[in-house]
């Protein structure tokens, strides 16, 4: 079915422009080569690309870590109505064993969504730092393995396309090139890098990051360590958690401007109890608690687990924090794209999934579509 909607104020990747948007079988095309039976009126409404999240263990109490595909769809069919169109279900840390189940069960799940694509596997290490284990098990931490990330491969049918690496470890390098050799892109996270292994590791390769800030060496005037060195190189883009609790919003603003339009990428690092209505909460199989709009341990408050983000409320704090909505637009879909790989998705342009959202002008969103067929709307 063929969909014009007129007159939507539309954030292009070089800028935004009042026109009409069509699509037909699933795909945007120009409005003469449409055979629209639909016709909608975007008068005042603002048209942006679906949201790509890639770095999301959980929604709703569904989560990696259960190692089923059932709970992978039940995850896309939530994130489809929260205005996620694509999405990297991403894996913890774990013993080899609970990696592998988990690796599986999103590729078997793969090609069978109800709702939101599943477009990769973001596999959060296991070659990662001790020393900045985070929320991961450290039971799965590893040296970089060239056997084992050569078995986490093979079991990815070819998902895999972001794995978490700390770039000081042995051997790192080695993983470097067989990630170079399958298209995966590694990130520099979970690691206690100084700056200059920082900068060496932008040269074997390595030119994403892992949630900016969170785990991995501060700044320091001296040693301006692996946040240092990913602010300040335009070699490297970085994953950023816009809950101005992962990281202080002014510092989220300064590094979103800093870095610019195409380096920043919002993810939600949302994890399983995400969106779920009641209780008891877990993740990773550790009970986790709300507490200032974050998930910590039940055990240890101080712990952060993760974010209980969505992908639009990270979208409107960045706005809210002095972004301009073309480079909130960008972090949110044309930037994970394009760092990716994903030619057909991520802006509104000919030829590409028909994937978009039509926002009121508070930015709430009012309309849902993906692969051209529309979506209810059901915010968190």
């Amino acid at each position: 079915m063929g969909t014009i909607i007129r007159n939507a104020t539309t954030v292009l990747r070089d800028g935004i422009k009042t026109m009409d948007i069509s699509f037909d079988k699933g795909v945007f095309c120009h409005p003469n080569d449409c055979s629209a039976d639909r016709e909608m009126d975007g008068t005042g409404l603002i048209a942006i690309p679906g949201m790509i999240d890639t770095h999301i263990h959980g929604y709703g109490g569904y989560g990696t870590e259960d190692a089923d595909p059932e709970s992978i769809l039940a995850i896309s069919e939530l994130l489809i109505r929260n205005g996620v169109t694509a999405f990297f279900p991403a894996v913890y840390t774990d013993t080899e064993e609970r990696m592998i189940h988990s690796i599986k069960a999103i590729a078997e799940a793969a090609g069978k969504e109800k709702g939101a694509s599943i477009a990769g596997i973001h596999v959060e290490g296991p070659f990662i730092s001790e020393k900045r284990i985070g929320a991961q098990a450290a039971v799965g931490r590893h040296d970089p393995d060239p056997d084992l990330m050569l078995r986490i491969i093979e079991t990815g049918d070819g998902l895999i396309k972001a794995m978490t690496i700390a770039p000081e470890l042995p051997n790192a390098d080695k993983i470097a090139k067989i990630a170079d050799e399958y298209g995966i892109i590694l990130l520099m996270g979970h690691t206690d890098a100084s700056y200059d292994e920082a900068k060496a590791a932008i040269g074997m390769g390595i030119h994403h990051a892992t949630h900016m800030y969170n785990a991995m060496s501060g700044i320091n005037h001296r040693n301006p360590g692996a946040a240092g060195c990913i602010l300040m190189d335009k070699a490297i883009s970085a994953e950023i958690i816009a809950d101005g609790i992962h990281v202080n919003a002014d510092l989220a603003s300064f590094t979103m401007r800093t870095k610019g339009q195409g380096r920043i990428v919002l993810i939600t690092d949302a994890l399983k109890p995400t969106g779920q209505k009641t209780g008891p909460f877990y993740a990773n199989g550790t009970e986790v608690i709300m507490e200032n709009g974050v998930w910590v341990s039940s055990e240890n408050h101080g712990l952060l687990a993760g974010s209980a983000l969505t992908m639009h409320k990270a979208f409107m704090n960045a706005i809210s924090w002095g972004l301009p909505i073309e480079d909130a637009t960008a972090a949110s879909s044309s930037a994970p794209a394009c760092i990716y790989g994903m030619k057909d998705k991520g802006s509104i342009e000919y030829g590409k999934i028909a994937d978009l959202l039509l926002l009121d002008e508070d930015l709430n969103i009012k309309c849902i579509f993906h692969k051209g067929e529309e979506y209810v709307v059901q915010r968190a």
